[in-house]
């Protein structure tokens, strides 16, 4: 009986030292984004709550944080859906997690709710929580910190230790140093300046790329004070011959001309229009030939186009042309020389099945000839295009010209040139030689609303919006990383409704797409992270003079009433060969 004690005895003491041995030296944490509930845009204190769980989290050398950009592919296969308990574990175990962090914030006037678990992704239960309600983020803090210390006592098994200080963002006296904490100070400090808007630099997602990461992060990015307006449109040259570029912004009916200085947009020249038209568009460019960019811009006057040229001389902006009934856009040859197009208003017919469309009519070359701005070639487009989110460029070495172009449902389209009609080329069931890709994904996106409304019919009940539109966005082509083939730099405006609504967009973020040809279609080579702001324009030109284009970008951050509507410029400077 002894020896058979002594042998039980023996066998628990090699399995606690096995045990021991086979304990695992590193558990895999996965921090998920925390879904949002409430009116305002609180996406700050998310980010806030999210960089603190990591960096108390990963504090201890036996947990591995898994990184944002992995855990941002995965959520993206859910189609930005608000997770349920079997989603956490699915993603979990498709990230090879040992846990989960995962909750929610609920903001209801003042008060700040949050709701937090560890989730077992091997037991499938949930241990560790966290509850507060709280009114200031000065009492979220402390709570978050404790939660995160009690998720790392929970997966080691290590004793409860003294809270680890909170780091305050501007403290009265240097402390001594805590692992992490100038780090934590730029999260806290990022999380109370937002105030329940988000602040201007909270606008941007710093970790700008998902992919492989052309941003020059050592300047960051750069963001002009914010311009009491809407921007409509935008674009940058040397418009008053001081061999410095300017940016040139309109918004309804303004012009605005800046030169971006180290600090901020330092405003040359305001140039005011009637409050009843509206601007459209802006486009600089040297389309006359006489060293010295134009600033074109189309302009309505209900459905009438009455288009106009400025150009510098004698010390002001002159109008060269007016009354231009195209809508206008500069486009950028594969020359690399700019070339203007011009489309008239569709009014349409019943006999060709484009009655009311906007833009149902053919697209020309724009030429200065004879002192004035006249339709030259009709370009080779299919009817039906818009002068507005479209290029023409070679997609590769040894290929033609291709027109590369959003449809008035944002889908970018890669089209031989033809005259056909887009609906023949697009037609259901068939499979037309011109049409050589179509992308899955929408782009683009605009706010930018043309009512095309007939004012004689607007009291009638034949008054109809059916077939108003919008000026879309440009689409930029451009070797950045010099390997002889040119990429596609392009926006994807956000919206919270969806395209659902023809007549009803409302986006209120965006992201930049760098996509590049690979033989089958557009691939992509990076995407930015979502940007709290909807893109009214952009371009890649050298704003700040220093000899390289940076991707600018119109940022409208609010709109609606002229009170509350605000715009910014923000630059990007992207890592390019030399």
């Amino acid at each position: 009986m002894k020896k058979a004690i002594s042998v039980v005895l023996v066998l628990v003491a090699v399995l606690l030292v096995v045990a021991t041995v086979l304990a695992k030296e590193k558990y895999t944490v996965t921090v998920l984004p925390f879904a949002l509930h409430s009116a305002e845009n609180i996406e700050y204190v998310s980010q806030g709550i999210n960089d603190m769980l990591t960096s108390r989290i990963s504090g201890s050398d036996k947990i591995e944080v898994t990184r944002k950009d992995v855990v941002q592919d995965v959520l993206k296969k859910t189609g930005e859906k608000e997770l349920n308990l079997a989603d956490v574990q699915s993603i979990g175990q498709q990230l090879k997690s040992d846990y989960v962090v995962w909750g929610s914030i609920t903001k209801i006037g003042k008060s700040i709710s949050i709701d937090g678990k560890l989730i077992d992704i091997t037991g499938g239960k949930s241990d560790v929580g966290i509850f507060s309600q709280s009114q200031t983020l000065d009492e979220v803090i402390p709570k978050i910190n404790d939660f995160s210390q009690r998720i790392v006592q929970y997966i080691t098994g290590a004793a409860p230790q003294e809270a680890m200080p909170v780091v305050s963002a501007t403290p009265a006296i240097a402390p001594s140093p805590v692992p992490g904490s100038s780090r934590e100070a730029q999260i806290i400090a990022g999380m109370k300046s937002g105030k329940g808007k988000g602040t201007l630099t909270s606008m941007i997602n710093t970790e700008f790329i998902n992919s492989s990461d052309p941003l020059d992060r050592k300047k960051g990015f750069w963001m002009s004070q914010q311009v009491k307006a809407e921007f409509n449109g935008m674009d940058v040259g040397d418009v008053n011959k001081d061999g410095l570029n300017e940016v040139v912004v309109i918004d309804g009916h303004n012009i605005f001309i800046y030169l971006k200085t180290k600090e901020n947009l330092k405003l040359l020249r305001q140039i005011k229009g009637k409050s009843y038209h509206k601007y459209v568009s802006v486009d600089v460019a040297d389309i006359n030939k006489n060293g010295i960019p134009e600033i074109i811009v189309t302009s309505l006057n209900d459905r009438v186009l009455n288009s106009f040229v400025l150009e510098y001389h004698d010390g002001d902006y002159k109008t060269i042309a007016s009354d231009i009934r195209y809508f206008l856009r500069v486009m950028e040859t594969s020359s690399g020389m700019p070339m203007l197009l011009g489309q008239t208003y569709g009014l349409g017919s019943s006999m060709d099945g484009q009655e009311g469309k906007v833009f149902s009519t053919q697209i020309y070359e724009i030429v200065w000839k004879d002192g004035q701005y006249v339709s030259g070639d009709k370009m080779k487009i299919p009817l039906g295009l818009s002068v507005y989110g479209l290029t023409i460029d070679t997609l590769s070495e040894g290929t033609g010209e291709r027109i590369i172009a959003l449809d008035e449902l944002d889908y970018l389209l890669i089209i031989k040139p033809t005259d056909k009609q887009l609906w023949r080329i697009l037609s259901f069931g068939s499979t037309p030689d011109e049409l050589i890709w179509r992308s899955d994904s929408q782009y683009g996106g605009s706010n930018n609303y043309i009512a095309n409304v007939d004012k004689q019919r607007q009291q009638s009940t034949e008054a109809t919006q059916d077939d108003s539109a919008f000026a879309n966005l440009r689409i930029v082509m451009y070797d950045t990383n010099k390997d002889g083939k040119k990429e596609m730099i392009i926006v994807k405006n956000l919206s919270s409704v969806g395209r659902i609504f023809k007549n009803l967009k409302l986006f209120t973020s965006s992201e930049i797409y760098n996509l590049e040809w690979d033989g089958l279609g557009m691939a992509e080579n990076w995407r930015t992270k979502k940007i709290n702001g909807y893109v009214a324009d952009y371009c890649f030109k050298d704003i700040d003079n220093d000899g390289k284009p940076e991707i600018v970008l119109a940022l409208v951050q609010s709109v609606g009433g002229s009170l509350s509507e605000r715009s910014v410029i923000v630059v990007y400077e992207l890592e390019m060969p030399q």
